[in-house]
């Protein structure tokens, strides 16, 4: 992912070889986990918990933000790169906000990716791949993707919910990289199968006013005009016409989501 003409185009650069050593250290560390883990792993960050109480409902939203910890894109291309900083920021209560990591990160991601391509970007799979890798145990990440958005948004609020990290979304039909710091969800006092989603709280590393920066809320509606299904122009991926997510690993539940 990278600027709108580079296809995720920001998640697609073409993967650079590496040596025989460095590929084995990362086919270890990067062994794909399952899609669901039993045993979620909390981030350490205390995230600002708020809700209002009407009557029998309950809104309540959750903001893992840390303006420190948010991070900008050094060049066109950098998107995931920054998103996965931003993301490790969070997870771990750093803020390193220095090229020279994200730098680093984009050589990982080129040899992290599942695909080859013809651009600068990189692709879910490297996204995921990296930031476990770069995290402590137990607190991987999975790329995974919807065949409807509803489903996708219940699964960002389930995985946020239960692991207190953030997840990355793939934005402009597989172009660019945003990281969910947040959401807010209503639901009937005593009644969690109630949930309805109502927004989230997104950051995007190309900063004001082109991205959501340093954060922004957005309602699920005005989201999915940005949060559009993965298209891959360069040739064919796992990914494509999906929904698609960079989340930590979590257990299974179930959401409503609002339409």
């Amino acid at each position: 992912m990278g600027d709108g003409r580079e296809r995720v185009r920001a998640l697609a650069r073409p993967s650079r070889v590496a040596s025989a050593l460095a590929m084995a250290i990362a086919i270890l560390a990067w062994a794909v986990a399952p899609a669901l883990a039993a045993d979620p792993v909390r981030s350490t960050a205390i995230p600002t918990r708020t809700s209002t109480v009407s009557g029998t409902t309950l809104t309540w939203s959750v903001d893992l933000s840390r303006s420190e910890a948010n991070v900008l894109q050094y060049t066109s291309y950098w998107c995931v790169p920054a998103a996965v900083q931003t993301m490790i920021n969070l997870a771990t209560g750093r803020s390193d906000r220095s090229y020279s990591t994200q730098s680093r990160l984009y050589a990982e991601l080129q040899r992290a990716n599942l695909y080859d391509y013809s651009t600068n970007g990189n692709d879910v799979r490297g996204w995921a791949r990296v930031l476990t890798a770069r995290l402590p145990a137990g607190m991987g990440y999975a790329d995974m993707s919807f065949s409807s958005r509803s489903s996708a948004y219940a699964t960002i609020v389930e995985a946020m919910d239960r692991t207190r990290r953030p997840v990355g979304i793939v934005v402009g039909a597989g172009t660019h990289a945003w990281t969910v710091v947040g959401f807010t969800v209503r639901e009937t006092i005593g009644d969690p199968g109630s949930r309805t989603i109502l927004g989230f709280t997104v950051v995007g590393p190309l900063g004001s006013p082109r991205d959501p920066w340093p954060k922004k809320y957005m309602t699920v509606d005005q989201l999915a005009t940005y949060y559009t299904r993965y298209h891959e122009w360069q040739r064919k991926v796992v990914w494509e016409g999906k929904y698609v997510i960079v989340a930590p690993l979590y257990t299974t539940g179930s959401v409503t989501v609002s339409r």
